[in-house]
């Protein structure tokens, strides 16, 4: 399968179609919503849609009179945190529920990512302006002031920190350099969070061997990335789990020749797989 029939795959999921292109002008929430398509086919987007406008509507008839700088970052807390009970869970990380926008929205509970685009979708249409952070460990969001930047984690309502606060707590948790945590805490393309919430879903999906859920996932993540090896590798590994082994031996013999040296040995005992996979039914 090629580049372009798997991009038919996804022929509905126009904004996802527009990071691919590469478009700076994407509906962030209409891709996670799409992401979520993955596993419930049959999805209606209004629901989710209309709660986000809904709580846009409240914030925005407050916002306009706020003087102080954190005021805005704090009445979205308010609202979306305790007003509206979303929270994080710990046990949201071990389901793909925990990823998806209309199920947090539904349970009022997910991962820092995920709260985090809700924030922002809800923020955006009610005129505040925030940005999504791929800090290490942790998703944030980021509001500029005159002040300063503050950030805002979803994940434990009504959090909220300055630069300097924000960036010990990093450094804290991500076990980290003061370095790379700073380069951590600047705001991130809508490109960047999809391919972070694939990963995050890449990943359970594996542990959880659901290949087939896992290989659309990857066919996402190929397009998002099509020259990048690791791209190409996964798909193919992960084709071979969902049964494609044809599929899986074709990329393995593109790649395999051009593959960091430490990873030939393990590329050829799958290709190996492959052939015995496919002469086995043949």
């Amino acid at each position: 399968m090629n580049l372009h029939e798997i991009r038919r795959e996804f022929v509905e999921d126009r904004e996802f179609l527009k990071l691919c292109d590469r478009h700076e002008e994407v509906d962030l929430s209409i891709a996670a919503l799409e992401l979520a398509r993955d596993y419930f086919p049959d999805l209606e987007f209004d629901e989710t849609l209309q709660w986000i406008d809904e709580r846009a509507d409240e914030i925005r008839q407050k916002t306009f009179s706020f003087q102080k700088p954190f005021s805005q970052i704090e009445y979205l807390a308010e609202v979306l945190g305790h007003q509206h009970g979303l929270r994080g869970d710990d046990r949201a990380f071990l389901h793909a529920d925990g990823s998806f926008l209309n199920r947090v929205v539904e349970t009022g509970r997910g991962i820092p990512i995920s709260l985090s685009v809700l924030y922002m979708a809800v923020a955006h249409r009610s005129g505040i302006d925030l940005h999504g952070v791929a800090a290490p460990s942790h998703f944030l969001t980021r509001m500029e002031t005159i002040e300063g930047p503050v950030f805002l984690d979803a994940f434990t309502p009504g959090r909220y920190m300055q630069y300097d606060e924000c960036l010990d707590w990093v450094q804290a948790i991500a076990d980290v350099s003061r370095r790379d945590a700073k380069s951590g805490m600047k705001a991130v393309s809508h490109r960047t969070i999809v391919t972070r919430m694939l990963n995050n879903l890449k990943v359970l999906y594996i542990e959880q061997e659901k290949w087939q859920h896992a290989l659309r996932i990857q066919n996402r993540l190929l397009l998002l990335n099509p020259s990048q090896y690791a791209s190409r590798r996964d798909r193919a590994l992960i084709s071979l789990k969902a049964g494609y082994p044809g599929e899986a031996l074709a990329m393995l013999r593109r790649i395999v020749s051009t593959a960091p040296e430490h990873e030939q040995p393990t590329l050829r005992s799958q290709i190996a797989l492959a052939f015995s996979e496919i002469t086995r039914w043949n």
